[in-house]
């Protein structure tokens, strides 16, 4: 397991993210490197104060595959087989969490013809919405797109 911990000079978004890797042998399937990756989740966590939503204080991404994300569904939503991102939103000591399937981002990709980049940063970005304590409907798509669109043009991907 490698982690990658960056922090931020600010109080208005994470003061830590931390992206843990449980999936060595498929991290080629995640279109950006850490170092990226974590300063997108620094911009979609400052997007998520600057829309007047809760953000948690520090974030831990991890990357999974479809066979981990399976048993975290089913364990967490009761639900059977992988899904692409879960949230959970942690509390005043807890990071917020999030679970991504590299093997479910990869397929998807695919099926849709989706470009790996974006689809990743949407998939981050639903991920938050949740961690702000939204559930589907407009105001998180609002939220959504907010964390994408900031994601998008300060890291220019």
């Amino acid at each position: 397991m490698e982690a990658a911990g960056a922090t931020t000079g600010s109080r208005n978004c994470a003061e830590c993210v931390r992206i843990q890797g449980h999936y060595a042998a498929q991290a080629w399937l995640l279109p950006l490197n850490r170092r990226e990756l974590a300063l997108v989740l620094r911009i979609m966590l400052r997007a998520l104060a600057g829309n007047g939503t809760r953000a948690p204080g520090s974030l831990e991404l991890h990357l999974l595959d479809d066979a981990a994300m399976s048993a975290a569904n089913l364990r967490f939503m009761d639900c059977t087989g992988p899904t692409n991102v879960l949230s959970f939103p942690g509390g005043e000591e807890l990071p917020g969490i999030l679970l991504l399937s590299l093997d479910t981002l990869a397929r998807e990709c695919l099926l849709y013809g989706q470009d790996p980049t974006e689809h990743l940063l949407r998939l981050l970005a639903h991920g938050m919405g949740h961690l702000a304590g939204l559930d589907h409907g407009p105001a998180m798509d609002r939220l959504c797109a907010a964390c994408f669109d900031a994601a998008r043009r300060a890291s220019a991907l």
